[in-house]
């Protein structure tokens, strides 16, 4: 069984108890990752959070866990969260920082958050998780993502202007997987570059995944065409609808 690391908060909920003696639970989850200042304090270092000997975290009570892979605490692929912050103006002449794979390329997270998570695609699967995203109550209830905010980490925006040539691209795909087996994807650019147009994605972008409906996970992968650029990109602000009914 999964280690989760649970971080709890309140949570609005919509809650009706049926004639029948039936429970039933409707509600959109606004996944910001937001936490009580005694949150950062005792569980958060170097404004970085890896579930200790776990492998993933939930928001509030919400029954979505983002999930990991460490190895004595680094971070081997998946999900972490991060309170880092980039520059303003988006630019990169400041010498390189220490995590700067998990430092936003803006000055705070979506909507001036403070927090946000981080995803490292691992080339090599074993050191990925078998599901980034995973809803936990697949037998009583449905998960339907709506969309999220997306951007790129400071490193990977310094390794684009380094490294990518004419017809380079990096893109993000998302995979909601359903419980009978079937696959819907959705994808966002977030960087290209060829003679016409030089764009890096350097402002938090919605990423729209409403056409999945209801999946019971979500994996990502983030492919670059040019091998001098890490696949990483910073997530924040996830919403979904989830509706419980036993």
């Amino acid at each position: 069984m999964k280690k989760i690391f649970v971080l709890i908060v309140l949570a609005l909920t919509v809650i009706s108890c049926l004639n029948s003696g039936s429970f039933s639970q409707s509600y959109t989850a606004d996944i910001t990752f937001e936490f009580s200042d005694n949150v950062y304090k005792n569980s958060f270092k170097d404004s970085l959070y890896i579930v200790p000997d776990g492998e993933g975290f939930l928001y509030m009570q919400y029954p979505v866990s983002f999930s990991q892979k460490q190895l004595a605490g680094n971070l081997q692929g998946g999900f972490l969260m991060s309170c880092l912050k980039g520059e303003k103006d988006n630019a990169l002449d400041w010498e390189p920082a220490a995590n700067d794979a998990y430092r936003v390329h803006a000055a705070a997270g979506a909507q001036n958050s403070k927090t946000y998570t981080v995803f490292y695609d691992n080339p090599v699967e074993s050191m990925m998780p078998a599901h980034d995203i995973e809803f936990g109550y697949k037998d009583v209830g449905t998960f339907s993502p709506y969309g999220c905010y997306v951007n790129n980490s400071t490193l990977v925006a310094r390794k684009i202007k380094e490294h990518f040539v004419d017809g380079d691209k990096l893109v993000l795909k998302a995979i909601g997987l359903k419980g009978d087996g079937t696959k819907v994807e959705a994808s966002i650019t977030l960087a290209e570059y060829t003679e016409a147009k030089d764009t890096v994605m350097y402002n938090w972008s919605v990423f729209d995944l409403s056409k999945f409906g209801d999946v019971d996970y979500i994996d990502f992968e983030v492919k670059s065409t040019n091998p001098d650029v890490p696949e990483y990109f910073c997530m924040d602000g996830f919403l979904a609808g989830i509706q419980v009914e036993y």
